[in-house]
């Protein structure tokens, strides 16, 4: 029956991770999107002939007008938040399912 605990134990911390890693990536994609809208602008204004300076000043206005649009747009930003949530709150759920598991094989002795 330890066995059969471990083994719970062990998918439990997987699950963890599994959720863990996906919640990172969904804010991680978050954050890191403007860089590279920033990024990509400055390269379309660099290689249309602009100088660097220019072109960076231009891709930080580019940035701050679509920042500004999306601002204008509650619902958006409200239903991209509330998704991250929902996954957090899912795989919160998800983990407490893995408590069932060892639960009653704790509490048993481990007799069968």
């Amino acid at each position: 029956m330890k066995l059969d605990v471990v083994l719970a134990k062990v998918f439990k911390f997987i699950t963890f991770l599994l959720f863990t890693f996906m919640a990172l990536v969904y804010f991680g994609v978050l954050l890191v999107l403007p860089l590279d809208v920033l990024f990509q602008v400055t390269r379309i204004f660099h290689g249309i002939g602009l100088p660097t300076v220019l072109s960076a000043g231009l891709g930080i206005a580019v940035l701050a007008y679509l920042g500004y649009r999306v601002s204008q747009l509650p619902r958006l930003y409200m239903t991209v938040l509330d998704i991250g949530v929902q996954l957090i709150s899912f795989s919160q759920g998800q983990i407490k399912r893995f408590d069932a598991l060892t639960e009653p094989l704790a509490s048993d002795g481990g007799v069968a």
